[in-house]
């Protein structure tokens, strides 16, 4: 890697805590000709797009629609992001069904016009994108200015995933059910076929005991069954699988 390039990423590299790295961010996306940026990663399978990490510049006003109105499911950036590792840029005809292109219209209203969404696909698992983003035209212009920008942009998308993950676990550790001791040992035992009676053996316990625990651990995930629990807690790694 060139040194001036190192020198430009220094910033990002050595950022003391969470804000002072994205205003790196943010500046280096701004000396390449892109005003806004965003960053959205989900840490590991299993998580929902709603608990995604999320840093932006974005209007708020933007991004409190796109949460209210539930758009990351029809979004055609984030269904790419999903399926590919190269580069999208965005243009018109990417949103092509009519929710798509009422989405892209008001996304144009709140300054987001041109742009280009790099995936992210992380040594752990993580999935997700980082998008920069202008209000101008896509001209020709436009393109030429992303052709120059992009082998930039690639190697901040790489170093953007390496140095986040001390974020990523701070954001995961709030996403992740707490467990008691006991309430471990009885999802463990639940994945791995044990009905309430043979629970309440192996613990030495009563059922009445076992099922005071299952309905704590049910509110926990916000399911209504605890095989429905115990693959949850499988796949966000709580609990070694049945």
């Amino acid at each position: 890697m060139p040194l001036h390039f190192i020198e430009q990423m220094s910033p990002v590299l050595d950022a003391p805590e969470e804000a002072t790295w994205f205003g790196a961010i943010e500046r280096l996306a701004d000396s390449w000709g892109f005003s806004q940026v965003l960053l959205g990663i989900l840490p590991r399978p299993g998580l929902r797009f709603e608990d995604a990490f999320i840093r932006t510049n974005y209007a708020s006003s933007w991004r409190q629609t796109y949460d209210r109105q539930g758009l990351v499911y029809i979004d055609p950036i984030v269904s790419h992001c999903a399926t590919h590792a190269s580069p999208l840029i965005w243009s018109p005809e990417i949103f092509s069904t009519r929710p798509q292109q009422s989405m892209y219209e008001e996304a144009c209203a709140h300054g987001l016009r041109a742009g280009v969404t790099l995936p992210i696909h992380g040594p752990r698992q993580e999935a997700g994108m980082l998008c920069f983003v202008n209000d101008t035209n896509p001209t020709d212009k436009f393109w030429n200015d992303v052709n120059r920008a992009l082998p930039n942009l690639v190697l901040l998308r790489d170093l953007v995933i390496d140095t986040s993950q001390r974020y990523l676990s701070r954001h995961e550790q709030t996403l992740l059910p707490k467990l008691t001791p006991r309430e471990r040992e009885c999802l463990e035992w639940t994945a791995r076929g044990k009905s309430t009676w043979e629970i309440s053996h192996i613990l030495s316990c009563s059922e009445a005991v076992v099922n005071f625990h299952m309905k704590n651990i049910r509110a926990k995930f916000g399911v209504n069954s605890r095989r429905a629990a115990a693959v949850i807690a499988t796949q966000l790694g709580l609990i070694a699988p049945g």
